[in-house]
């Protein structure tokens, strides 16, 4: 459970989420493992484990938790987003989509095949109780920190107490939703309850007949009036066809316009309307129709503290301040902050989805006045980072620097933007905490570990007006003490219950047997500081509980004592007097490895379902000397060779070179050295000490979740590859998917794809990519040429195995980039798993891209560079097979009632996908030297393959990408 070396430890998130995986017929198990992963939750090298396998922990939390007695994942969850905000927005993207996923109809009207009353309603309930969590906060927050202050509870029990807090509060809201909303909420909003999956309870307050015909955006069809069942609750306008019967349309009432026409051509008549919905209704006489209207305008104005409309220009539109101003300051910050950010990235999608609509001669001429009137929230930040990546605020966008992107069906919009960022280089959980967590808001207070009587007032006007979705929050028991609530914590439900009742032996067996490690590849990178004393990022300067600054004047020795003794007997490397074996204080890695000790003999032993049982008994390939000689040679050329696990750095002559090509002869250091010296010359260099330029690009009309997932299997390989010690150079870059047809990309700086390389100026009319590479990197023997060939056989050996394993398709030269330095980048991924354009008639059949260009590089075919390639190709692909209990467990997941292309439809539904990745990774051979035959026949099977020249041909046909 607990891996890692001498520079740190965490967690193994990889094995945590596995074990859920397998467990999930259990809901004790998964009680048990999430109760204690929430322990270590504010652990930095914990927390960047659980943000990577956040898609897998969201989709076991929406589609398995449906069918279980408990809650427990959601409500791990929940404990998480109260921590940190920068998690929560992560996971409330991943909602939405979801809900999209499962809504009774699309944006355009027409019938939703993949509608799923269950899950919808479960997205609806999920999402709104992660929003109430993040704006309420832990209660006690306050109140915990100034005891520890005082002296009057030690570290471990400041710590103990604030989790338990948190739980607790996340139990009191998904125990009792109804008890989430402000008494005035409750007034205003008759009967509104919505039940466990898809049992919405109504009366004559909230439901009820009407006629009714649904508009659709940008056109209209002729319709008769239809008799419907309609019911409002929670936020939402469901129209069924009978009282508990099918559910036909839904529509958010969040902003929703309610309007009367005073010519309208029926009596009775009245519409509804938001940003993709149009509902036009007619009531019975005057007073039903009052009561309807009545209804739905006051759930357009006060039922949510967050909207659920597509467009924050919407959702600013009558958004009514009466749930926020019963927040207190602290609360209503945080709404400010969530809403926000969401609004911002929002903001930035809709950009790209208004210009699809617009002339493509005028994309371009308006692009940069949108992108100007975009408005920045005082603390916007691009969450495309993990909350251990340094803190980057959003100062101001450069719209001159806007580049648009035009295709038959898209439109994705290339936007520059200045960032700040700290001089102490802040994280992003550590800076969001500090600025929006409980306790004192003020980073000044925080850093000064004390609270004055201005704080003191502020915290007793928090407490007081806390809605009372909580019992230990609510207003009515503002003196309850803390030892009450802490008592009241503990006696919780049986989802909170430890699992320990059932000790017994295995379990920890099958944890070690499980694949290689990947949360200390997704952890601090080596350069990261990590300085704080307080693991869960209550402060900066180690002023949080345990700092030197506490006023108790406890020494850093005493603290250090208290700590030791809870340790005493969970592990024989801490002795009774707190001190470790060899004499020195136990630090947090001795202390995290006594606690995984205690873990381990804790682990209930449940029989593992058969899901995965064929894989426990694969052999790790990647792992065992052959005797092979070839096999020989790649080890030692591994340790000899230069290259090492990063790209050879060419001279700066030779990258310059490249840049006329790749970058149109301004690199994006040049680029961003233009921009500053253009805004230092307007407004001084005092102005922009701590700024930089960077840049994404926004994406509408297209689902990018599954190109999330493959990014994810990317990095797994790239942590694979690198583990074992092989030069493969692999490129994931960042790609957040903000609903079901929008999403943000990173730009991948100084590249360009091949057809935008042989359509450069100057780019060599013969030879190919060989005289590319012969024109910009010098002739073959020199040292930029060697080290930009190695660059790109490293790339193209991590592509070449990752497109197979992954079954990557349309894979022609628009989609796969080339940067200054040699290195192949493979992008879109909207082909993967064998599927692929024209399905069974496909001309991608080779195993991968392979053309005689490529070869052409590396000195021809059967040259020794190209043996080297060869070589690697064999090394890579036994060391992924090595891992392929994890990566299998990976698409098991999230194959799991999946909407991804790749994962459903008559083709590729099923567990058509998961057997084609077991036949690609050969599971069933068992003898090292057919596998590695094997392997050395994909490179001959791709090489020169009919179908990858047809496939180019044919793209340069229709869409004239260069061949």
């Amino acid at each position: 459970m607990e891996t890692g070396d001498g520079e740190g430890r965490a967690i193994d998130m990889e094995k945590i989420t596995m074990i859920i995986w397998c467990y999930r017929d259990s809901p004790e198990m998964v009680t048990f493992i999430s109760n204690f992963l929430a322990k270590f939750s504010g652990e930095k090298l914990v927390f960047d484990g659980i943000e990577f396998y956040l898609p897998q922990l969201a989709h076991m939390i929406i589609h398995l938790e449906v069918d279980w007695p408990s809650t427990t994942l959601e409500q791990f969850a929940l404990v998480i987003s109260q921590h940190s905000l920068h998690f929560a927005l992560q996971f409330n993207w991943i909602l939405i989509c979801a809900l999209q996923d499962y809504q009774p109809e699309t944006s355009s009207g027409e019938v939703n095949p993949t509608y799923n009353e269950v899950f919808f309603t479960r997205c609806i309930k999920l999402l709104q109780n992660m929003e109430r969590c993040v704006v309420y906060g832990t209660p006690r927050a306050s109140e915990l920190r100034k005891l520890y202050d005082m002296g009057e509870i030690s570290r471990e029990e400041f710590e103990a107490m604030e989790l338990a807090d948190r739980r607790f509060n996340a139990f009191q809201i998904v125990d009792s939703p109804t008890q989430n909303v402000t008494e005035r909420q409750l007034d205003l909003v008759d009967n509104i309850t919505l039940g466990s999956g898809s049992d919405i309870e109504f009366s004559q307050g909230n439901s009820g007949w009407l006629l009714y015909k649904r508009g659709k955006r940008r056109k209209y069809r002729r319709k008769p009036w239809k008799r419907r069942f309609f019911v409002v609750a929670e936020r939402m306008l469901f129209c069924y066809d009978k009282p508990n019967g099918t559910l036909r349309r839904a529509m958010p009432l969040e902003s929703a316009i309610v309007n009367r026409p005073k010519d309208a051509k029926h009596p009775f008549y009245f519409e509804v309307n938001n940003q993709n919905y149009q509902f036009l209704m007619r009531g019975g006489n005057e007073a039903e129709v009052a009561k309807w209207v009545n209804l739905l305008e006051k759930n357009a104005k006060t039922a949510a503290l967050f909207s659920m409309a597509l467009s924050p220009k919407q959702s600013q539109n009558g958004q009514s301040q009466s749930l926020i101003s019963h927040l207190s300051p602290e609360q209503r910050k945080r709404y400010q902050f969530f809403k926000g950010e969401r609004d911002f990235v929002r903001s930035l999608c809709d950009i790209a989805e208004e210009l699809r609509f617009e002339p493509r001669s005028e994309r371009k001429v308006l692009a940069p006045q949108l992108i100007a009137d975009t408005p920045i929230p005082p603390c916007a930040y691009v969450p495309m980072c993990k909350s251990t990546d340094r803190w980057q605020r959003v100062v101001r966008m450069l719209p001159q620097e806007a580049r648009v992107f035009s295709t038959k069906e898209r439109c994705p919009v290339l936007m520059c933007f200045e960032t700040e960022h700290e001089e102490d280089e802040t994280d992003v959980a550590e800076y969001l905490h500090d600025e929006y967590g409980d306790g004192p808001s003020a980073r000044s207070d925080a850093r000064s570990g004390s609270f004055d009587s201005k704080d003191q007032e502020a915290s007793t006007s928090a407490q007081a007006s806390t809605p009372p979705h909580s019992k230990i929050a609510s207003s009515d028991e503002a003196d309850m003490s803390l030892g009450a609530a802490i008592k009241q914590s503990k006696s919780l439900p049986a989802q909170f219950a430890s699992a320990a009742k059932a000790k017994k032996k295995g379990i920890g067996t099958l944890m070690r047997e499980a694949s290689k490690n990947m949360a200390k590849t997704f952890g601090n990178s080596p350069g990261r500081r990590f300085s704080r004393e307080k693991s869960n990022w209550k402060s900066r300067n180690n002023k949080s509980p345990g700092g030197p600054n506490t006023p108790s004047g406890r020494s850093k020795h005493q603290i250090w004592k208290e700590e030791g003794g809870e340790f005493e007997s969970e592990a024989s490397s801490i002795s009774a007097s707190g001190t470790a074996k060899n004499g020195r204080s136990p630090n947090k890695k001795t202390r995290m490895n006594a606690r995984m000790t205690k873990f381990m003999k804790d682990m209930p032993q449940v029989k593992m379902p058969k899901s995965l049982d064929t894989l426990k008994n694969i052999k790790a390939g990647g792992k065992k000397k052959f005797n092979d000689p070839e096999y020989k040679r790649v080890k030692i050329y591994k340790s000899t060779s230069d290259a090492g696990l990063e790209s050879q750095d060419v001279s700066d002559a030779a990258l310059r070179r490249a840049e006329k090509y790749v970058c149109g002869g301004e690199s994006w250091d040049s680029k961003c050295a233009r921009i500053r010296k253009g805004l230092v010359a307007e407004e001084g260099e005092d102005a922009h000490r701590n700024m930089v330029t960077n840049a994404v690009i926004a994406k509408s009309n297209d689902d990018v979740r599954q190109e999330v997932f493959i990014m994810q299997m990317i990095h797994f390989y790239q942590s694979v590859f690198k583990e074992e010690g092989l030069p493969i150079f692999l490129k994931p870059y960042k790609i957040l998917s903000t609903s079901k047809e929008t999403g943000l990309i990173e730009l991948l700086t100084n590249s360009t794809s091949i057809d935008g390389l042989k359509k450069s100026d100057g780019y060599p009319t013969e030879g190919g990519l060989r005289a590319y590479f012969e024109l910009a990197y010098g002739p073959p023997n020199s040292e930029d040429f060697v080290k930009a060939q190695n660059n790109f056989m490293h790339s193209l050996a991590g592509y070449s195995i990752v497109s197979y394993l992954l079954g990557l398709k349309d894979r022609h030269n628009g989609n796969i980039m080339i940067n200054t330095r040699g290195q192949l980048i493979h992008i879109d991924f909207g082909f993967a798993f064998g599927m692929a354009p024209g399905h069974e008639f496909s001309m991608e059949r080779a195993p991968f891209k392979l053309p005689k260009e490529y070869v052409d590089v590396l000195d021809g075919y059967g040259s020794p560079k190209f043996q080297e390639f060869t070589n690697l190709i064999v090394q890579g692909f036994m060391a992924a097979r090595g891992s392929s209990q994890i990566a299998l467990g990976l698409v098991e997941i999230m194959m799991h009632r999946s909407n991804y292309p790749c994962f459903s439809g008559a083709r590729y539904g099923g567990e058509v996908a998961l057997i084609r990745f077991k036949r690609r990774l050969m599971l069933h051979i068992t003898d090292e030297r057919v596998l590695m035959s094997r392997a050395k026949s994909l490179v001959k099977d791709s090489y020169e393959h009919w179908g990858t020249g047809l496939y180019d041909k044919f793209q340069h046909a229709t869409n004239g990408l260069a061949v």
